[in-house]
């Protein structure tokens, strides 16, 4: 593809201000005003991050969501819906009951999308077959590179489709940029990677994980690319994220990045954050595919200049071990970037959250990925994913060593025969090790971790995680799980 000619129109601001209403103002200013990209009566969907109900900077700033509808509402917009879908087997009925999404959009003018239909799960009765016909009336099925997609018809039929994306640290791609904001708005199903049992070591070193989540982030992308992109960075959170962990810091920078391409969108805000192209896997497959320029000569830039608002982030740390975590070794073979990912945010959670827990549980060993350490002193060790199950088969501290002694003879002897009484009075026996956890999959589930770590150390010991459970009984129902299961997104 000659992306001189497709791409010449790219366009990139970068507008600094005090706040971010205001600032957002600037940047649609900047590139020509709204009424470039809206046109009076198109029926807007608005996608922006909504991972989980913990509000700003893991989710969109509401203050910039509120500026960007009232600006499409003055430009003549008909319908303006907005929506996402959150982590896997969160439904988006009980994120918008814990930040009354509904009523605020309302009130705005515009409609929050339950892309799931879970608003709808409370309906008296509601059957499988029911269910099943609301998912083929609410999803399109769309095959990119043989994989198929549901999309939610809400988000293809819009006439146009605006990205407004958190820019956070990220572990795996550095940062939350555009084309990873894109991802979910396919259902969590359709975001995770498919694995099995017979994974083979190349799987691990060729990191096979990475390449087919990038192949299916710009499927995805591919699907609906947005005609306005907004990367906020007016205050980006760094150190640990893109959730909110005790490690994490906000940054404010004042600044916003907006453009007409994602991929152009995405390579500026790199530059503004001094991270190299060569080091952002998704932009270069990206430019391999066509579907946007890595040449910052090629993008019309526009705003203010790179050079001078540079800015430096503290991003995740490349290292598990870094995670320093109360009463814990961390011990990490050849990973994946699956379950590095995983391991990643649950040592960060378990950090988090339950500060109390790892107090009165000292001496516990986490192994991750192939052949990982041997720990040296444990009383607990957890094994984190199927290949740190695999590979530590035969180690060591999968036994216990038991001697047994008998009670000495009280019979006078002589010293050859003490000595022989000696050697027979202890007994050497191995039993296998008790207090080993195993957490599978490949990645495995943080939401199963959680209830294993439960089960494994009791109530008793887990004062925090006992109240973090009860929280997400409310957030992950059963009965909601399978509805969703049903509908096809998990």
């Amino acid at each position: 593809m000659n992306e001189e000619s497709d791409f010449k129109n790219a366009e990139v601001a970068i507008v600094k201000g005090d706040i971010p209403k205001s600032t957002l103002l600037k940047g649609i200013e900047t590139l020509g005003g709204i009424s470039k990209f809206i046109k009076e009566g198109d029926q807007i969907f608005i996608k922006f991050n909504l991972s989980q109900p913990t509000g700003f900077p893991t989710n969109t700033n509401f203050d910039v969501l509120e500026s960007l509808i009232t600006t499409c509402k003055k430009a003549g917009a008909g319908k303006i819906f907005l929506g996402s879908f959150p982590f896997k087997s969160i439904s988006i009925n009980s994120i918008s009951n814990v930040l009354n999404l509904e009523e605020y959009f309302r009130n705005l003018g515009a409609e929050f999308a339950y892309l799931d239909n879970s608003n709808l799960f409370n309906k008296k009765n509601i059957k499988k077959d029911q269910l099943e016909k609301l998912s083929g009336e609410s999803f399109s099925k769309i095959t990119i590179n043989e994989k198929e997609f549901l999309v939610p018809k809400v988000i293809i039929d819009s006439d146009k489709f605006i990205v407004v994306n958190q820019v956070n640290v990220n572990p795996l791609f550095k940062l939350n940029l555009s084309l990873l904001n894109s991802y979910s708005m396919v259902p969590p199903k359709y975001q995770e990677i498919e694995t099995n049992d017979s994974q083979d070591n190349d799987y691990v070193s060729l990191d096979k994980y990475k390449k087919d989540l990038i192949s299916n982030i710009l499927d995805v992308y591919s699907i609906k690319q947005p005609d306005l992109i907004i990367n906020d960075l007016f205050y980006i959170l760094e150190r640990s994220g893109p959730c909110i962990y005790r490690d994490s810091n906000l940054q404010k920078t004042g600044i916003m990045v907006l453009g007409n391409n994602a991929v152009s969108t995405d390579l500026i805000t790199l530059k503004l954050l001094n991270i190299e192209t060569q080091d952002y896997e998704l932009i270069l497959e990206a430019h391999q595919r066509g579907l946007g320029i890595i040449d910052p000569k090629l993008i019309t830039l526009v705003g203010e200049d790179i050079e001078q608002n540079s800015i430096f982030v503290e991003l995740c740390v490349s290292k598990l071990a870094k995670i320093n975590l109360k009463n814990f070794i961390v011990n990490s073979g050849q990973t994946c970037s699956g379950c590095f990912k995983q391991a990643y945010h649950l040592l960060n959670l378990m950090k988090t959250h339950m500060i109390k827990d790892l107090k009165y549980n000292p001496r516990n060993a986490f192994l991750v990925g192939l052949n990982p350490g041997e720990p040296e002193r444990f009383d607990n060790v957890i094994l984190f994913g199927d290949c740190a199950m695999r590979s530590t088969n035969n180690s060591n501290f999968r036994r216990t060593q038991i001697i047994y002694k008998k009670s000495s003879s009280k019979k006078k002897s002589s010293k050859k025969s003490r000595e022989k009484d000696q050697q027979n009075k202890e007994k050497i026996k191995f039993k296998t090790n008790k207090n080993i956890l195993e957490l599978p999959g490949c990645p495995p589930d943080i939401a199963d971790c959680l209830k294993l770590i439960f089960k494994y150390y009791g109530k008793g010991n887990l004062p925090n995680l006992s109240l973090l459970s009860n929280f997400l009984k409310i957030l992950v129902d059963p009965k909601t799980e399978e509805k969703l299961r049903i509908m096809g997104v998990i």
